[in-house]
């Protein structure tokens, strides 16, 4: 597991579900912890390390936010020249405060999101796609 210390606007981004990609910089660090050399027919190339778990903390000290979260895939962008982090499922978190304005907000979104998805629901039911 990965530890990863991030700013705060960025902790709360991903706790909030807001962000699902976290992106390193491509740098000497990154590539000796990411790539893992392997030669093949003679020929020297590089895969990714794939991570299954990410600690991700905002602060220092013994009571900084942090979280646990499910690590999809891990990959580089040739166009942003960055490694990154496809974050999935929040498995743990320590020392949260959520305040109340951001819970209603994320109550809102899950409303909305819940009346489009009973949109598409009724679109499909409506067209003929079924019904041949």
């Amino acid at each position: 597991m990965y530890k990863l210390s991030i700013n705060k606007d960025l902790f709360e981004n991903i706790l909030l579900k807001k962000i699902n990609i976290l992106e390193k910089e491509n740098n000497n660090y990154w590539k000796k912890e990411l790539l893992e050399p392997k030669i093949i027919d003679d020929k020297l190339t590089y895969t990714i390390k794939q991570i299954k778990k990410l600690l991700i903390a905002n602060g220092l000290g013994s009571d900084k936010p942090q979280i646990i979260v499910e690590c999809l895939k891990v990959d580089y962008s040739i166009e942003k020249n960055v490694f990154e982090f496809y974050i999935g499922k929040i498995l743990e978190q320590k020392n949260i405060d959520i305040n109340e304005n951001q819970k209603d907000k994320m109550i809102e979104q899950l409303l909305k999101e819940k009346e489009e998805l009973e949109n598409i629901l009724i679109e499909i039911k409506n067209s003929n796609i079924f019904n041949n």
